[in-house]
């Protein structure tokens, strides 16, 4: 059975690299059942920027919505290697959020938004009820309050098409096979974005100053994150 994963970014700490706010979020939702309505995104990104780090503009651009922006030569990666499942807008950084006249640097990278154009639906957690009428978006039964998810996922076999990149109807997740996970950590992209198997997803409680140190709930997560070719199958960890 194919394995799949979550592409998991940002995988470091967002302080040390470029980042900024998405200012032209024009998406609409559903009148129906409140999802994100794709067909009313907007053709690009537009981002201005909050900081750069000590690292500056790397595989993945923070962005204040999570929004998945990855650098051309990642992009070209994939590409190259014939992966499918996906589609890419421009991204462009328009400025300083905060410092308007503050010169950009220079030299800037390309950046594309990465969306998917292939869907799957969950059987963990399980549907609340059926698809919208007006959008396809199923809502499923993910916790109001706390992000933990003592299951993790489960994607429904035989919703996959097949596609390399996959996601939901109403949700920003990016799937993957596990081709587009070894094709990433060979090329050695793994600082700043990782992998986790769709099981293990959020299976890692959420940091609680009254039970974890910042550096001990770090590594308790960092068992669950696949940086490299030969953590894609290690044991699945246990609580």
């Amino acid at each position: 059975m194919e394995q799949f994963y979550e592409i998991e970014y940002p995988a470091a700490d967002i302080r040390l690299y470029a980042g900024g706010q998405w200012v032209n979020n024009t998406r609409e939702r559903c009148p129906a059942c409140g999802a994100f309505l794709e067909a009313t995104e907007p053709p690009e990104i537009e981002i201005q920027l909050n900081h750069l780090g000590r690292r500056g503009f790397v595989e993945y651009l923070w962005n204040s919505h999570t929004a998945p922006i990855f650098r051309a030569d990642l992009i070209a990666l994939w590409q190259e290697a014939g992966l499918t499942g996906f589609q890419l807008k421009p991204v462009r950084i328009t400025g300083w959020y905060e410092h308007p006249r503050k010169p950009l640097p220079e030299n800037i990278p390309t950046y594309y938004w990465l969306t998917t154009t292939s869907k799957a639906r969950l059987t963990e957690p399980p549907p609340v009820e059926g698809p919208c009428p007006v959008c396809g978006s199923i809502e499923y039964a993910f916790p109001k309050i706390s992000t933990h998810l003592p299951n993790g996922l489960r994607i429904d076999p035989a919703s996959w098409d097949g596609a390399d990149f996959f996601g939901l109807v109403g949700y920003e997740f990016i799937f993957c096979t596990r081709r587009v996970a070894e094709i990433t950590l060979k090329a050695g992209y793994n600082r700043h974005l990782a992998f986790v198997r769709v099981e293990d997803y959020l299976r890692w409680p959420k940091f609680n100053v009254r039970e974890w140190t910042p550096k001990a709930h770090r590594e308790y997560v960092e068992r669950f994150l696949m940086r490299r070719v030969e953590d894609l199958d290690k044991p699945t960890p246990r609580e």
